[in-house]
């Protein structure tokens, strides 16, 4: 292989992994497919397309295909589901050195993953009913609240994502379908974020004190459990928790960045952004969910023994975290 020919294909490489995390695809997944077939939409960076959104619903976003005879059809959103890639990554590296920007993408984020979404070529509410899309090329547009449509030309548009229809007709394949359900949220969550940052643009982390009345509807030896939000490695969570025997009990979480959870114009190598400033309460039952009412009944902020701190340590005033069920998100 010649030295002209390994520069050319190193660059496309890397241009093709930046896209897939952190830009809008330039084309579906696959960029061919059926009437009647899945097809997989990269809709952008969590942090640089979505603000950082801790959710994205199904009910978030509006998507819909033109086909080859301009017949415009809405399709579902099925799953939506985060990717990120391995921190050793271009996509990470290639951020924190300047290379992406030689590529000519800007505004990333580093240890951003992607925001994707699987929807079937099929009558809009159905899963089995193919869609008389005409063969030739189309495009599929996705349109949401929580979504920003960067327009780099260096990246895929949401307003106009191409895919070209071959003939045929596919049967429904749930199987595959299901393959993407173990990346969705469950819903089985709360978020746990700061009420209000107004002004505010360096926050060090938080310490979190979650209270619970009632644990009969916990999964049998399964405790509750917190996550962060974010990605970063630098980010530090622990988290302890105290049952008192009766079916009461307490998680006391420390969630810390010492670089600091700031705004993009007071970033460095190391920091988090504040839409990362939170973490996730899950909770484990079986079935789907039918005791989310329930949970919300008896899961709680101990406002008076929870607080943020700055990057020097010192209480934050005015700020205070919310737990929000993901129904009400």
């Amino acid at each position: 292989m010649s030295v002209v020919l390994k520069r050319f294909k190193v660059p496309a490489l890397l241009l093709a992994l930046l896209w897939l995390v952190g830009c809008v695809q330039t084309k579906t997944l696959p960029g061919y497919a059926r009437s009647g077939d899945f097809i997989v939409l990269g809709l952008g960076g969590i942090e640089r397309n979505a603000g950082g959104e801790a959710v994205l619903k199904n009910t978030d976003l509006t998507i819909e295909i033109t086909d080859a005879n301009s017949v415009t059809y809405p399709i579902a959103a099925r799953y939506v589901f985060k990717s990120y890639p391995n921190y050793a990554a271009f996509a990470n590296s290639g951020t924190l050195d300047g290379q992406s920007a030689l590529l000519g993408l800007t505004n990333l984020t580093p240890f951003d993953g992607g925001w994707f979404v699987v929807a079937p070529l099929t009558v809009f509410g159905t899963n089995e009913s193919p869609l008389p899309l005409a063969v030739g090329p189309a495009t599929v547009s996705v349109t949401s609240p929580k979504l920003t449509n960067i327009g780099n030309t260096q990246e895929g548009d949401l307003s106009a994502i191409p895919i070209e229809i071959i003939a045929g007709v596919s049967a429904f394949d749930n199987d595959y379908q299901r393959q993407f359900l173990a990346y969705a949220e469950s819903g089985k969550s709360f978020l746990v974020s700061p009420n209000d940052l107004t002004g505010i643009n360096a926050v060090g982390g938080a310490f979190l004190t979650i209270e619970y009345t009632d644990d009969s509807f916990f999964s049998a030896n399964t405790e509750p459990m917190v996550v962060p939000l974010d990605h970063n490695p630098f980010v530090q969570l622990n988290y302890n928790h105290v049952p008192n025997g009766d079916g009461t009990g307490t998680l006391y979480v420390s969630l810390l960045n010492s670089a600091g959870f700031t705004t993009e114009a007071g970033a460095s190598q190391n920091t988090s952004t504040l839409s990362n400033l939170g973490v996730k309460l899950l909770y484990f039952v079986a079935g789907l969910d039918p005791l989310s009412v329930q949970a919300k009944a008896s899961f709680s902020i101990d406002a008076a023994n929870s607080y943020y701190i700055g990057t020097d340590g010192s209480v934050l005033t005015g700020v205070s975290p919310v737990l929000t069920h993901y129904e009400d998100l």
